[in-house]
């Protein structure tokens, strides 16, 4: 196997580091259209579709370049939902109509998607959801609440899964149905309670106060009748669970990416300060259980790394891939944890100060353990893979 990347691979590495710290240094409220500007948004999207034709496997590298200079995780996670479980998936399964209705704005960011599929009494369970597409003469009408949905006030468009209710002609109901549900029009939390309780359309509630993450803007979502046309269903009607499962394993194979390229960066600040850091006239690095955590954090960081990539060819073989990117969101996101941890033990007291950022990036990493699938379900995928 060949490990290592062309002088054009790296050229992009380089470009989306380069945009990961212009990005680190505009105010929150910007970072996103840092990276939209800077074609972080389109980079696997076909050219003639606005983007820049990358395969997976550059595209988790650019990634990976990103979250080396970029330290807010939670707007690199509500990118990977745009790019990885929405705008792959309509490159994956989309109609040539709907690709060129929706990816060339999505690729320069003029759109963003989201995923908005679990519910209160369906999480990991996806086939459980409640919210409802009714077929009418027109198309859909969607109803149902969403929780957890990343980039919830700012998406433009949420794609969503619902049970087929059937309806128009007398249609028997069957199933999910995976749908493209736009936002034109909706409400968010802040507008008046009279003028929105009993609108249709989608409303959008407040943000959640989650530990970490915070630049997800993570809200819930109500469809209360929203009304969509026929180009809006992904796939065939009844068939939305396998349409979900796509977008999973694009999102799964590739959400993590960025953390790769962020414990790089956190690694090589860790063995600075084991370097630099003395005690009775010795630096601490010298101390064997230091050098030891030090060693593991580096063989969390380069085990993830084969699963990422291994995932991403996967997928640029256009094999199904859902237990390799299970694999790698799997043990990616544990690692993130582990290593999170290490490196704030590493400085003791130091590293317990909001100061320091290791609070918060043990935050982040905890976040990470659950979005896109938990441990539990993704090792579910797995046994299944195994035969078990």
């Amino acid at each position: 196997m060949d490990f290592g990347w062309t002088p054009a691979q790296r050229a992009v590495h380089d470009r989306m580091r380069a945009l990961g710290a212009e990005a680190d240094a505009a105010a929150p409220d910007d970072r996103m259209r840092v990276l939209a500007r800077g074609g972080a948004l389109g980079l696997p999207i076909a050219r003639d579709l606005g983007g820049e034709g990358l395969d997976l496997v550059t595209t988790a590298l650019a990634y990976e370049g990103l979250g080396a200079t970029l330290r807010d995780g939670g707007v690199l996670l509500a990118a990977g939902a745009h790019l990885f479980g929405v705008a792959l998936l309509l490159a994956r399964v989309g109609t040539p109509a709907q690709q060129r209705a929706w990816l060339p704005r999505m690729a320069t960011g003029g759109c963003m998607a989201t995923v908005a599929a679990t519910e209160a009494g369906a999480g990991s369970d996806v086939a459980s959801v409640q919210a409802r597409a009714d077929r009418t003469a027109a198309g859909y009408r969607v109803t149902g609440e969403k929780r957890y949905v990343t980039w919830a006030d700012r998406a433009d468009v949420y794609f969503t899964v619902a049970r087929d209710g059937g309806g128009a002609g007398g249609a028997p109901a069957r199933g999910l149905t995976a749908l493209l549900v736009p936002r034109a029009g909706a409400a968010d939390a802040g507008a008046a309670a009279a003028d929105t309780a009993d609108a249709a359309g989608v409303r959008v509630g407040a943000p959640l106060a989650t530990a970490g993450l915070r630049g997800a803007r993570l809200a819930p979502v109500s469809f209360r009748g929203c009304e969509v046309g026929p180009d809006a269903l992904l796939g065939r009607a009844g068939a939305g669970l396998a349409v979900f499962q796509i977008a999973m394993t694009y999102e799964r194979a590739l959400i993590l990416a960025f953390r790769l390229g962020a414990m790089e960066r956190a690694l090589g600040e860790a063995v600075r300060f084991a370097r630099e850091r003395e005690i009775g006239g010795q630096a601490i690095a010298r101390h064997q259980a230091v050098a030891h955590r030090a060693a593991q954090m580096k063989l969390r960081l380069e085990t993830s790394r084969l699963l990422v990539y291994r995932a991403a060819w996967e997928l640029d073989q256009g094999r199904r891939g859902q237990a390799e990117a299970a694999l790698a969101k799997w043990h990616a996101a544990d690692s993130a944890v582990l290593f999170a941890l290490d490196d704030l033990w590493l400085r003791g007291g130091a590293g317990y100060l909001e100061e320091s950022g290791l609070p918060s990036a043990v935050d982040d990493a905890l976040g990470g353990s659950i979005h896109s699938g938990t441990s539990d379900v993704l090792a579910t995928v797995v046994a299944r893979w195994l035969g078990l």
